[in-house]
């Protein structure tokens, strides 16, 4: 499926579900996640591997990375992160989720991964919501409960440059 019959899948199923918004080149993330599992399993294994853009929300209560993430993040530092190489922090579909109702997002180690993390961390400590817009690729994975299949999923995203506190353009 090419990249532009993948944006108009994405807009069409944007429209059909009411409570998401289309800002600019990105699509919520409530789009194809409730409560950190796939929407829709169909919709999300036809993404498997593609570049998609989402907005939604930092979870605070899932920062992870390496002991350089450790001291920045102190107290909301949740664990090691999956390699040497990379962070996670974990993205909810929707402001209000409690912590957990997200899927992760793995980003490369750079240059502006603490920054970054810094102003997770500020708003973490003031109680408010880090909203952002995250370029990446989106991959489903079963996940088995004990009343039903579900469908994971996870985004790996190449530079903390790909995530924006403001969508590009954004003149606030």
């Amino acid at each position: 499926m090419n990249k532009y019959a993948i944006l108009i899948l994405l807009v069409v199923m944007t429209c059909l579900v009411g409570c998401n918004r289309q800002i600019g080149d990105y699509t919520a993330a409530s789009s194809i996640s409730k409560d950190g599992f796939a929407r829709d399993e169909q919709q999300i294994r036809k993404l498997q591997g593609e570049e998609i853009k989402l907005w939604g929300f930092v979870d605070h209560s899932n920062l992870y990375g390496d002991a350089g993430v450790k001291t920045i993040l102190g107290d909301w530092w949740s664990g090691d992160g999956p390699d040497a190489s990379t962070w996670r922090f974990n993205l909810k579909a929707d402001e209000n989720d409690v912590a957990g109702d997200s899927f992760p997002v793995y980003v490369l180690n750079d240059q502006g991964r603490d920054d970054l993390l810094r102003l997770f961390l500020a708003d973490a400590q003031a109680q408010r919501s880090t909203k952002v817009f995250v370029t990446g690729r989106i991959f489903p994975f079963d996940a088995p409960t004990n009343v039903a299949s579900l469908t994971g999923l996870y985004m790996e995203v190449q530079s903390s440059n790909d995530i924006l506190l403001e969508p590009p353009g954004d003149d606030k």
